[in-house]
């Protein structure tokens, strides 16, 4: 039971691996930020006989963040994001000694939404797919979830993902909108000193990606686009090896791929650029459905920079246009050309677009969104404690009681009963 300040969280990992996934990143990001809040933190990763070991500072080195939490490595055959594998790594976790004494269990794992009924202690799920929409046939699974006692909420990274979980009739007090976010020591650096740092051309107009460079991210459209603009430097960030974009790239001379920068080198690359890009393509969203209000957009909020992307449900949330970008409708590269041109030839424009974005990421930060997870968990937790424990006074006098939701009254126990949402 958590009804103070500290609260003991067992977060449960999906990959066996050091990986530059978003996903992955996100994970260490919130569990960092919630232990910068004083929460006790500890993960708990699958480990075959052929992965390798980790300590706590392989993650914070690998992820650049700081937060002291904990790692157990626990010997499983389960690791991977497939459906078999997470819901029998589940099933070991369920009976895990690591339990004992932690308040709650909180995950990314969508299996969770079918299984979390049978978790011995209090959990909550957090996740950014639409699986309401993407998946129908377990619709049915997941209100059954969201009704259990043990049940917190789920944490949706949009509300574009949100508005699927109360279509299907998700209690709102289950719900909360919490968006990712930036490293809060985000520093702008001029533009001269970045391209000079990175040995990019001083005066050409710069157009950048970062992300995870491959077929699923509409890339094709950032390249249609570098082939109508010619003059226009376009940065791809984030390259792990020779893909068919990358082959695609390099067939073109305005067209340069860099490979994948670590946190604490991405904001000197997104600050050298004149235009930040987000594919405008519909792929991510409606073919994939993989890529929701991507984590890419909070790191290019607080770079400071105008961006170009497209008009979308997901990024509507964040993205005004002409007030933190322009948006242009997805797959159509000639619009999209006009837009560049405009943020490159009235400077004004982009710098004002710029500064809006660079603000608004004040508040999209990590430990926001630890203080609003942290917060919404408490409630939860004792909505949950308040509603399961029989009043004192009832309980020694055998006063009576309001009815509960079935309509009918208690029975007058000779004990006070004790919370079975919490352990």
């Amino acid at each position: 039971m958590f009804l103070g300040e500290r609260v003991r969280i067992l977060y449960p990992l999906l990959w066996s691996r050091l990986g530059r996934q978003a996903c992955r990143a996100q994970t260490i990001s919130t569990v960092a930020a919630l232990a910068r809040r004083g929460h006790e933190m500890t993960l708990l990763m699958p480990r075959r006989p052929s992965d390798p070991p980790l300590a706590p500072q392989d993650l914070r080195d690998y992820f650049c963040v700081e937060g002291d939490f904990r790692l157990i490595q626990r010997a499983s055959r389960w690791p991977g994001e497939k459906l078999l594998p997470s819901l029998m790594w589940l099933r070991q976790v369920f009976g895990d000694p690591a339990l004992d004494g932690t308040d709650l269990l909180y995950s990314r794992i969508p299996a969770m939404l079918a299984m979390g009924g049978l978790s011995p202690i209090p959990f909550a799920v957090d996740h950014y797919r639409r699986w309401p929409d993407d998946l129908p046939a377990i619709r049915p699974l997941i209100r059954r979830t969201a009704r259990r006692p043990r049940c917190l909420g789920f944490v949706l990274h949009s509300d574009f993902a949100a508005a699927s979980y109360r279509r299907i009739g998700v209690a709102e007090d289950r719900i909360l909108v919490a968006h990712n976010g930036a490293d809060a020591d985000f520093e702008p650096i001029g533009k001269k000193t970045a391209r000079a740092e990175l040995g990019l051309p001083p005066d050409r107009p710069i157009a950048l990606y970062a992300g995870r460079i491959n077929a699923e991210k509409g890339l094709d459209q950032l390249l249609a686009l570098a082939d109508l603009r010619p003059e226009v430097l376009f940065l791809l960030v984030g390259s792990e090896g020779e893909g068919a974009i990358e082959r695609q790239a390099a067939a073109r001379p305005n067209v340069r791929v860099a490979p994948w920068a670590a946190p604490d080198a991405l904001p000197a690359w997104l600050q050298a650029a004149d235009i930040l890009l987000i594919p405008p393509s519909r792929t991510p969203l409606e073919r994939f459905r993989n890529c929701v209000l991507p984590m890419k957009l909070f790191a290019y909020l607080a770079a400071g920079r105008a961006i170009l992307a497209p008009r979308a449900p997901d990024t509507a949330e964040l993205l005004g246009h002409e007030e933190t970008a322009l948006l242009v409708p997805p797959d159509r590269p000639e619009e999209a050309a006009a837009a560049l041109d405009r943020l490159l030839n009235d400077p004004g424009l982009a710098e004002r677009i710029g500064a809006n974005a660079r603000r608004l990421s004040a508040g999209l930060t990590w430990d926001a969104r630890a203080e609003r997870i942290a917060g919404f968990l408490q409630r939860r937790q004792r909505s949950a404690y308040s509603s399961t424990v029989v009043p004192v006074s009832a309980t020694i006098s055998g006063a009576a009681q309001a009815p509960t939701k079935g309509g009918s009254a208690p029975t007058c126990a000779a004990t006070v009963s004790t919370p079975s949402a919490t352990r």
